[in-house]
């Protein structure tokens, strides 16, 4: 019997355990294209809620990832404690089951610290500058993860009229975007990091 010379074997070893598990994950199901939009306005209350649901189709219809928004008014048990004025989580699926945390956290040590630390949660302070110089923590936030690009989009935030002289003034409303399509290039387990420079202090999380 052939073996293989143990310099050959260890390289080959030590190159598989240098590749990240992420970087040799190329097989998630395909997902079906979506686009999705709503309004919410009359933000504020203590009993107002942000809701928004979708689920994410493989391009056989069959259910993959339950992608869902709340704000902190939201006290019914799931996988993450909403917060901010609009927060949205991406679940895997088996079945109708949540399998999974959010997935739009990062895996580094300070986006699974906490259920509010991704870029999943909106702030108001989120969409005014100097935030804004940053679109991928304040307006337009795209999550490459799994085979797929999901898009998160806010426009047209109103501002409550009573605090217009305030530097800081309340969101009372916005126009949400989702936008899922296929991306080949996207093999990680969880959503990769914001691209771009570092976030501006106060901007995030």
């Amino acid at each position: 019997m052939t073996t293989m010379p143990w310099n050959v074997l260890y390289f080959a070893t030590a190159l598989v355990l240098t590749v990240p598990l992420d970087a040799r994950v190329t097989n998630w199901p395909k997902v079906s294209p979506l686009h999705m939009t709503r309004t919410y306005s009359r933000l504020g209350g203590d009993t107002v809620d942000t809701p928004f649901e979708a689920t994410i189709r493989a391009e056989d219809g069959t259910p993959l990832y339950s992608f869902e928004c709340h704000n902190g008014n939201y006290s019914v048990d799931t996988p993450l404690v909403y917060s901010g004025e609009f927060q949205c989580a991406l679940y895997a699926l088996k079945g109708t089951k949540q399998e999974s945390w959010t997935l739009l956290a990062a895996d580094t040590k300070d986006e699974r610290s906490a259920d509010w630390w991704n870029r999943g949660r909106m702030r108001g302070e989120q969409l005014r500058p100097p935030c804004t110089q940053q679109p991928e923590y304040s307006t337009d936030r795209h999550f490459k993860l799994r085979g797929m690009l999901v898009r998160m989009r806010f426009t047209d935030p109103v501002w409550a009229a009573d605090q217009a002289a305030n530097k800081n003034p309340s969101l009372v409303g916005f126009k949400f975007e989702l936008d899922v399509m296929p991306d080949s290039s996207a093999h990680g387990r969880t959503a990769a990091l914001g691209a771009g420079a570092p976030p501006l202090t106060g901007c995030y999380p």
